[in-house]
């Protein structure tokens, strides 16, 4: 039904147009944009045990279509393909695709987006099924298709430096769904993960956000402040501070981040009274950049059914456990300097610390390399990623992910 609203709401607008459009209508369309990205990915975990292979093979990608704005109105929508192909009916679905009743792999065909959106007074206003960007919910693009969501969005640039931002979200869709869900299922969904089986009370959630550009000239500082409120389930606060600057040769960063999430009213998701915190603090020299990251979370795991921006997130595993603190240094390189434009590597360990006797400890080693060609190749490009996982207690893996992507665009 909701779905419905929305799709009713795009068309009375659409034929509301031609009441408030100058002689550029027909130009509406004809000049909008189109881009997109061809994906072929292959993703395998192995297990030392029992556990069994998990392997996927994609083809498919995403495909985005704005139009021109008249009087300030524009149009988008995006279709989304994840499509497995090469699949073996002894290994499991891993999550590029969806997974059939009996377990098997699945298509995912579906609209990534549709919405209406209007530039006005400095702001945007965006309605309808659309792609957020913010910390605690976003794309987390790290399958073969990225989370969207449903519902409203603002943005508001009035004021130098300062960009305000709200939102009211009712669905998402998660990497495999082939449709949306409200996010009551979503964090039931979340929960059930853990072994938690709740009744979620049915509400959407609204959100406000701040982002500023402080004007100081020798250290370059970006404030970020957020707050999430799903009634009766939660609410949560994310606020990151961006610190740089150049000492000679040398780029210096620190980059602090606090997020606390408490359950609210009827604590219809069950109780939850956590936080983590922690920072990045990294050198950028000659092409290389080495960063130290810490992270420490409170006596919950962190709640995140719709994206997140935790602190330390790798390949398999992130900082999110309880009573979980979390040592990690990243070492990357980007080859320009050296006459290899495009190619770009690093190495990543983690070493993740429970309590004795609540979980596990373990730690995750990540390789990655990447190349984007240019000239008559441009658009297209190739990335191997491998990650070693040991457990101090329970079966350590192996995860193998390939890319082979292609981006372009069409239109001005």
């Amino acid at each position: 039904m909701m779905k419905k609203s929305y799709l009713s709401l795009l068309v009375l607008s659409t034929l509301a147009i031609p009441a408030t459009a100058d002689t550029s209508i027909d130009q509406m369309f004809s000049q909008g944009t189109l881009k997109g990205e061809l994906r072929l990915f292959d993703f395998t975990r192995d297990f030392d045990n029992t556990t069994n292979t998990k392997h996927d093979t994609s083809f498919g990608g995403l495909f985005y279509y704005n139009t021109a704005k008249v009087n300030g109105l524009s149009f988008g929508t995006s279709f989304a393909s994840a499509n497995p192909i090469w699949t073996n009916d002894s290994d499991d679905v891993y999550g590029l695709v969806a997974r059939d009743a009996a377990g098997d792999h699945d298509n995912v065909n579906r609209l990534q987006e549709y919405f209406v959106q209007g530039n006005w007074w400095d702001t945007q206003f965006k309605l309808g099924a659309q792609e957020l960007r913010t910390p605690m919910m976003n794309p987390h693009d790290i399958r073969a298709i990225p989370r969207t969501f449903r519902g409203f969005s603002a943005e508001n640039k009035s004021v130098d430096n300062l960009t305000l931002s709200a939102l009211y979200i009712t669905d998402s869709m998660g990497w495999s769904d082939n449709n949306f869900v409200s996010v009551k299922e979503a964090v039931q969904s979340e929960l059930a993960r853990a072994g938690i089986v709740a009744d979620v009370a049915d509400n959407p959630v609204y959100a406000l956000g701040a982002k500023y550009q402080l004007p100081f000239k020798t250290v370059q500082t970006e404030a970020h402040l957020w707050h999430y409120s799903m009634e009766d389930v939660f609410n949560q606060t994310y606020a990151k501070v961006k610190l740089a600057a150049d000492v000679g040769p040398t780029n210096l960063y620190l980059t602090p981040s606090y997020l606390t999430q408490q359950a609210i009213g009827d604590e219809t998701g069950g109780p939850l009274d956590t936080y983590q915190y922690g920072f990045h603090l990294g050198a950028k020299l000659a092409g290389a950049e080495l960063t130290y990251m810490y992270a420490k979370t409170g006596d919950d795991t962190v709640l995140t059914p719709w994206g997140d921006e935790k602190v330390v997130i790798q390949q398999v595993y992130q900082s999110a456990r309880a009573n979980e603190e979390v040592n990690a240094l990243k070492l990357a390189y980007d080859f320009e300097k050296l006459g290899a434009s495009g190619l770009e590597a690093y190495a990543f360990y983690g070493q993740y610390d429970v309590p004795e006797g609540t979980a596990s400890d373990f730690n995750e080693t990540n390789f990655s390399i990447a190349y984007k060609f240019s000239g008559m190749l441009s658009g297209l490009g190739l990335k191997a990623r491998y990650a070693m996982v040991d457990f101090d207690q329970a079966e350590d893996l192996d995860d193998l992910r390939l890319y082979v992507t292609y981006k372009f665009a069409l239109g001005k």
